[in-house]
């Protein structure tokens, strides 16, 4: 499995981070399709860990997916201690030998970004494909983007992601 850092010709490492752009989104779920095809062997953007919210009238697609965040609250409210961060990479992964499918992550998590499995009612949420983001390959727009971590991509990153939580915010307050 790859993880989410690349060598350079120099032989050091270069750490990655996802950008996803809220105004590059068209809504057309390939990305969901593409994690759902990686991770379940079909096509149902249900088993994407990716969640796109549509907003027709305004041609709008709001992607929700985990953001490896720092903070984790989906770790920290998890009774089993099912979810665990690696340190190296900071990509959360699930003991499903753990969990008991209590959902204590999907309320905890701030970015609307895990759901429970249909069948196996496990946590669902991005893992980065461990280091190679198959949705970005089939991200015709580019609103997901697989870049190098710098100082300026990290606050980009953080911008675009405070932008699209506004937006959901918003979209939920509508649906009242």
């Amino acid at each position: 499995m790859l993880n989410h850092f690349n060598m350079k010709t120099d032989g050091s490492v270069m750490e990655k981070l996802l950008l996803v752009d809220m105004d590059k989104c068209t809504g057309c779920k390939q990305c969901s399709l593409a994690c759902s095809l990686i991770k379940e062997d079909l096509f149902d953007p249900a088993r994407g860990r990716i969640k796109i919210l549509k907003k027709e009238d305004i041609a709008m697609g709001l992607q929700l997916l985990c953001e490896q965040c720092e903070s984790h609250p989906c770790i920290e409210s998890c009774p089993n201690n099912a979810l665990s961060r690696d340190e190296k990479t900071g990509i959360i992964t699930v003991d499903e030998k753990l969990c008991t499918s209590q959902a204590a992550c999907v309320e905890a998590c701030i970015y609307h970004a895990i759901r429970l499995h249909p069948e196996s009612k496990r946590p669902m949420f991005c893992d980065l494909c461990g280091g190679d983001p198959y949705c970005v390959q089939h991200c015709v727009p580019e609103a997901l983007q697989w870049v190098d971590k710098t100082d300026d991509m990290v606050k980009k990153k953080k911008k675009l992601r405070s932008i699209r939580m506004k937006m959901y915010k918003e979209l939920k307050e509508e649906a009242k």
